[in-house]
């Protein structure tokens, strides 16, 4: 009886991820709408950024739908293995961009250049926490083998 539980929820989920890619789909034309209007360099620069995000997330929505109506994707040791070492340095990166980040927010007076490091901020926290769990499933996956 689990069985078709789980297909009933398979099936809500990709009706569920693919609204959710129409939406991003709507967010990136909303945003190409500000960019034709908008004239400050503040405006341009957010709104170019929300529009990126809305980019990668439809982008990551794809791979998810992919996955589960295709074939699903597999991460093997010998897919980390080229690349944990890159990744090692890319953490080493990323917490050198957020010390900067925190230097900068401290030294600012300005509070529109302040919020801005802040949201720069938030996303290199992201990014190491990202990479640093890439590189923590080499350990897990090669763990699982006997």
């Amino acid at each position: 009886m689990a069985a078709p539980k789980a297909h009933v929820r398979d099936r809500e989920l990709l009706s569920l991820l693919r609204k959710w890619k129409g939406i991003e789909a709507t967010t990136i034309k909303s945003c190409d709408s500000i960019l034709k209007k908008a004239q400050n360099p503040i405006m341009k620069t957010l709104t170019t950024a929300i529009r990126n995000d809305s980019q990668k997330h439809a982008e990551i929505l794809q791979l998810i739908i992919d996955s589960m109506t295709k074939t699903a994707y597999e991460l093997s040791p010998d897919d980390l293995a080229g690349v944990a070492a890159l990744l090692n340095k890319h953490i080493d990166i990323e917490q050198a961009s957020i010390d900067m980040a925190e230097k900068a927010i401290e030294i600012t007076r300005d509070s529109v250049s302040k919020q801005l490091l802040k949201l720069i901020l938030e996303d290199e926290k992201k990014h190491k926490m990202m990479a640093t769990r890439m590189s923590e499933l080499k350990y897990r996956i090669t763990a699982a083998i006997p």
